[in-house]
C-alpha cells in the first residue's frame, strides 16, 4: 500500500525465462485475453494503469495479429525488449476505487542467459534480480518446441538452452525471501508456451501432454526441488499455454549461430491455421490464478490494516471520552483539547470503516473469481 490512509495494493510478477522464449507476448495476451474474460464479470475489470503500458502493448499485439492475417508467422521476427521494461495492469472492482496494480518486468532474456551480457548492463540486470527476489509471484516460461523437439544429438545442449542453471539461482534467491514472508501468499508457476502442435484440445491431431509435462519436470527437478526445501508455504503450478492457438509447427531446424550454447539455435518454422484467429488456450487459467493469487493477498493485507486501524479508532475514542477530574476536564473543554481528541477519535473510526469495507469488498470479488472453474491443463507439482 502506498497511502496512509486510501488503500492501493500493489504487487510484482516477475517472468523468468530467457531470449526468443515470448515473455513480452505473454504479458501482452495477459490484458488483452483478461479483459475479454473478464467482461462477462459483472465485480471486476482490468486495464492497462499506464500510458507506456497500453503503447508497449499495442505494438506487441499489432505485430502478431498482423502476422497472423498474412498467414506468415515467424517467432524471431516479432519486436524483442532491448532495455529493461514495467508494464503496470491494474485489477478493479467494479463501481469501487479499489485499485490492486500488477507490475510485471519485461526484459532482455539473455541478460538472464549472461548476467546483464556486459558491464555497462550488469547495473540494470541487478535491478532486475531484486525486481524478481521480491515479487509475489513467479511465472517461468518454458519453450515448449524447443524442449520437445530437441534431438538426442542435441540433448547435452537442452538445459543450457532453457538457461536451467540461471533460473535456478534466481528462484533460491526468491524461495528464501518469500520464506521471510511465510505469511504471504507466493506462487511460482511453470508454463510451456507454443504449445499448439503437442496438445490436441487446440487442435492438434497428437496428444503429448503427459509428455511434454515430464520433460518439463525432468529439466526443471533441481528447481522444484529446491522450491519444496527453501520455500514449502508456496503454490507450484504447472500450466501449459497456447501462444497464438491458430499456428502448427512445420519444422525445427537447428542452425548455426556463434555464442549459443554448442553454437547452434533451433530455428521453427510454421503455418498459420485458417482463419488465423487467435485463441489462447490456458491463458485464462493463467489469468485467474494471478488474480485470486493477488486479491488473497490484498485480502490479507486489508484485514491486518483494518485490524490496526480498529485497535487505533478504540484507544483514540477511549482517550477522548476519558475523564480526569473536574478542573481538567473543563480544561481539556475550554482549550479545545477535548474537541480534537473527538476528531481525532472520528477520523480514525472512519479509517476502520474504510479499511474493513475494503476486506468485505475483497471478499467479495475473490468470490467471484473462485467460482470459474480451472481447466484440465491446470496441474499442481507442489
Amino acid at each position: 500500500m502506498t497511502d496512509t490512509n486510501r488503500l492501493v495494493f500493489e504487487y510484482k510478477i516477475g517472468l523468468l525465462a530467457p531470449s526468443q522464449v515470448g515473455k513480452s507476448t505473454l504479458i501482452a495476451s495477459l490484458l488483452s485475453e483478461g479483459q475479454r474474460m473478464l467482461n462477462r464479470e459483472a465485480t471486476v475489470q482490468l486495464a492497462a494503469a499506464d500510458r507506456l503500458t497500453r503503447n508497449r502493448i499495442a505494438l506487441t499485439d499489432n505485430s502478431v495479429t498482423g502476422a497472423l492475417k498474412a498467414r506468415v508467422f515467424q517467432p524471431k521476427l516479432m519486436p524483442g525488449t532491448s532495455d529493461p521494461s514495467w508494464f503496470r495492469l491494474l485489477l478493479e472492482p467494479r463501481g469501487r476505487d479499489l485499485p490492486i496494480r500488477f507490475d510485471i518486468l519485461d526484459y532482455p532474456g539473455g541478460w538472464l542467459e549472461n548476467g546483464g551480457e556486459g558491464p555497462e548492463h550488469e547495473q540494470k540486470w541487478n535491478e532486475c534480480e531484486a525486481f524478481l527476489a521480491d515479487s509475489s509471484v513467479l511465472i517461468v516460461p518454458i519453450d515448449s518446441v524447443l524442449l520437445m523437439e530437441a534431438g538426442a544429438e542435441q540433448a547435452p545442449l537442452l538445459t543450457s538452452h532453457l538457461a536451467v542453471f540461471q533460473i535456478k539461482q534466481v528462484v533460491l534467491r526468491w524461495a528464501k525471501n518469500r520464506r521471510e514472508r511465510a505469511g504471504e501468499p507466493s506462487m511460482v508457476v511453470f508454463c510451456p508456451v507454443k504449445c499448439e502442435t503437442y496438445l490436441s484440445d487446440s487442435g492438434s491431431l497428437q496428444d503429448q501432454s503427459a509428455d511434454l509435462k515430464h520433460r518439463v519436470v525432468d529439466q526443471f527437478s533441481e528447481v522444484l526441488e529446491i522450491l519444496r526445501e527453501a520455500a514449502p508455504h508456496a503454490s507450484v503450478r504447472y500450466l501449459p499455454i497456447d501462444t497464438y492457438g491458430c499456428v502448427e509447427l512445420v519444422s525445427a531446424r537447428w542452425v548455426p549461430r556463434p555464442g549459443a550454447p554448442g553454437d547452434i539455435k533451433m530455428e521453427p518454422k510454421y503455418r498459420v491455421r485458417p482463419p488465423g484467429t487467435i485463441a489462447r488456450k490456458g491463458l485464462d487459467d493463467l489469468i485467474s490464478l494471478l488474480c485470486r493469487q493477488l486479491v488473497d493477498s490484498a485480502r490479507m493485507q486489508s484485514e491486518q490494516t483494518a485490524a490496526q486501524r480498529e485497535a487505533t479508532a478504540r484507544y483514540s475514542r477511549e482517550y477522548a471520552d476519558l475523564r480526569e477530574g473536574f478542573f481538567r476536564d473543563l480544561w481539556l473543554k475550554v482549550s479545545g483539547e477535548r474537541g480534537r481528541r473527538e476528531r481525532i477519535a472520528e477520523a480514525d473510526q472512519q479509517n476502520y470503516l474504510e479499511a474493513h469495507e475494503t476486506t468485505r469488498s475483497l471478499f467479495d470479488v475473490l468470490a467471484a473469481l473462485a467460482e470459474r472453474r480451472s481447466g484440465p491443463r491446470l496441474h499442481h507439482l507442489s
